[in-house]
């Protein structure tokens, strides 16, 4: 065994690979995750489903750290001042990436603070309405929208969050205008959607779905599969905005190797049936794109944000 283990360092040396050889053993111990959102929503379900995929290929435990709040700034700050070693990273959406940044000023991380390891999938939104709602199709929403101005109230998960921006930016273009009421997470707008309390919310299809809430119309170019029979926005006149591009980051400086490492796993994870079953029965929609594409594509909806922000006279805090 001695002698084993001695070839094989002496390899490494005569290849000048060391760092090639230590790295092979990556990951060695618990690589902690960051979720900046609630336990128990959507994000973090599908971000333990995922970290469940991780421990099975790597051997090694992927602890959830939920580190809400500040519009999953706390929880990317904490990424953004973690040793860049490839044992913390983060699985959420691109909220605190994003829009974020054009919206909190007192935020000390920028867009490259940070590596987009990988994209695993896509949280849809739609506007929805309580079960007992009066209006039982977008074009019945809008027309008493229309005829009663500022009468109704919309619910999302906070100003600047996707959905807000999303809707504002629908009914803007609609004509539409009615009283927002932010709240903490989608679990507070369910009983208030429900009640009647709000007219309508624009929320996830994976934190409505099955609870009670009906969709009128999807954020989105395609159907959604939990609600075929339900239209798309694009199909109604207006933008299918972007949906929550989900995936993990890495604080900037970690190893090329370690990356590299985290991405060809990712995507083994979210090829998996496993995975693929979770996401199904979340009703999120998997969607890969690799190192590359997912920080081009970020880096799209970062300049995109910002325009839309200002465009909604949207203020910063």
């Amino acid at each position: 065994m001695r002698l084993l283990t001695w070839s094989l360092f002496s390899a490494c040396l005569g290849l000048n690979a060391l760092g090639a050889c230590a790295q092979e053993a990556y990951p060695a111990r618990a690589v902690t995750v960051i979720v900046p959102f609630q336990a128990g929503q959507g994000v973090d379900l599908m971000a333990r489903a995922l970290a469940s995929e991780f421990s099975k290929l790597t051997g090694q435990a992927f602890p959830i750290v939920n580190r809400e709040g500040a519009a999953a700034t706390i929880g990317f700050t904490a990424l953004a001042a973690a040793k860049p070693d490839g044992y913390t990273v983060a699985i959420s959406p691109n909220t605190p990436l994003t829009i974020a940044p054009h919206i909190i000023k007192s935020i000390t991380y920028t867009y490259d603070s940070f590596v987009p390891v990988c994209q695993n999938f896509e949280n849809v939104m739609a506007v929805f309405v309580g079960p007992n709602s009066p209006y039982k199709t977008y074009q019945e929403l809008a027309a008493a929208g229309k005829a009663q101005p500022g009468k109704f109230s919309w619910g999302t998960t906070g100003v600047g969050s996707l959905p807000h921006l999303s809707a504002s930016a629908w009914m803007a273009k609609a004509g539409l205008e009615a009283t927002h009421v932010p709240f903490r997470g989608e679990p507070q707008i369910l009983p208030q959607l429900i009640s009647n309390e709000l007219t309508f919310a624009t929320a996830s299809i994976s934190g409505m779905a099955g609870k009670g809430p009906r969709p009128l119309a999807v954020f989105a170019e395609q159907r959604h599969f939990a609600f075929p029979d339900v239209p798309t926005m694009v199909e109604l006149g207006f933008e299918a905005g972007v949906p929550g591009l989900n995936g993990m980051f890495a604080p900037k400086g970690t190893p090329e190797p370690v990356l590299a490492t985290l991405e060809k796993t990712c995507a083994e994870v979210t090829a998996s049936q496993s995975f693929r079953t979770a996401a199904a029965r979340l009703n999120q929609r998997v969607a890969y794109l690799g190192r590359r594409d997912f920080d081009r594509r970020l880096r799209a909806d970062f300049e995109e944000k910002g325009r839309l922000i200002k465009q909604l006279n949207i203020k910063t805090e």
